[in-house]
């Protein structure tokens, strides 16, 4: 509980919007947005690491307050609130990646992000 780790998707490894943070929650903490109920697996939850400010890492995780830190230009993200930001100049939150588990018991997405990664002006003609 409290730990962070950083994934890439399988076919994506080491590629830059690929960053993804995996983070163990207490149980009964994560507060599902609505339509992201089936997202988490065990209290864990994903979320782009990717700031959508600068595109910097953001990897600094504070978990006694639940806050994710992009150390470029000091946006905060608030965990359990969907990665909202409560602080610094991004204005969106982290994208949610949905989670689920596979036939063999490994813990994979169930799709992409359906939202952008990264910040606006990024080219996204993916």
């Amino acid at each position: 509980v409290g730990g962070v780790l950083t994934v890439f998707p399988a076919g994506n490894n080491g590629s830059a919007d690929s960053q993804t943070l995996l983070i163990k929650l207490a149980p009964g903490e994560y507060r599902a947005q609505p339509g992201r109920e089936d997202w988490a697996v065990d209290d864990v939850v994903a979320f782009s690491k990717v700031c959508p400010h600068a595109g910097c890492p953001v990897g600094l995780y504070e978990p006694d307050t639940h806050r994710l830190f992009c150390p470029c230009h000091q946006s905060v993200f608030a965990v359990l609130d969907a990665c909202e930001p409560t602080n610094g100049p991004a204005t969106r939150p982290l994208p949610q990646l949905p989670l689920t588990v596979d036939s063999d018991g490994f813990l994979v997405a169930q799709s992409d992000y359906e939202e952008p990664i990264g910040p606006g002006f990024w080219n996204r003609g993916r």
